[in-house]
């Protein structure tokens, strides 16, 4: 049988023998390069996987830094808000001592005022004793140098 496959191929002539074994080592490199271009591919596919994955992983560590944001911000401001809340309670009780302050000090005026009037009666009756007691000294001298 290998003689009639030879004899066979003999009658084609070594030009078509040729052919025919180009042929085969074009299909060999063919099925070579077709190998390499699935690698290549499947490399790539595993490549957009990784930056795919990565990428997830990058969307995923921004979210939380948003969200670890977003929960400072909102402590920050529930900080600020009860700051705002003290000061407000502050000024409130900085404003009651204040108007009791000027409410002891109108009192105090008032009683200051009070006291001089009296001091300015008290000298009036005090001046008008001291009159009567040189009046009544005069007297008592004009008695007395009436005796001797």
């Amino acid at each position: 049988m290998a003689e009639s496959v030879l004899d066979h191929a003999a009658a084609f002539g070594a030009e078509w023998f040729f052919a025919f074994l180009v042929a085969i080592g074009f299909g060999i490199l063919a099925k070579q390069l077709l190998n390499e271009y699935q690698r290549n591919n499947e490399r790539k596919a595993e490549l957009e996987e990784r930056n795919a994955a990565r990428q997830a992983e990058l969307e995923l560590k921004r979210e939380e830094r948003k969200r670890d944001e977003l929960n400072e911000r909102a402590q920050r401001d529930r900080e600020r808000s009860e700051m705002e809340g003290r000061i407000a309670a502050q000024m409130e009780r900085s404003n009651n001592i204040s108007e009791g302050l000027q409410a002891a000090m109108e009192s105090l005026r008032a009683s200051t005022a009070a006291l001089h009037d009296e001091i300015g009666e008290s000298r009036e009756h005090s001046h008008d004793m001291a009159n009567k007691v040189d009046h009544i000294y005069d007297r008592v001298d004009l008695i007395y140098e009436k005796e001797n």
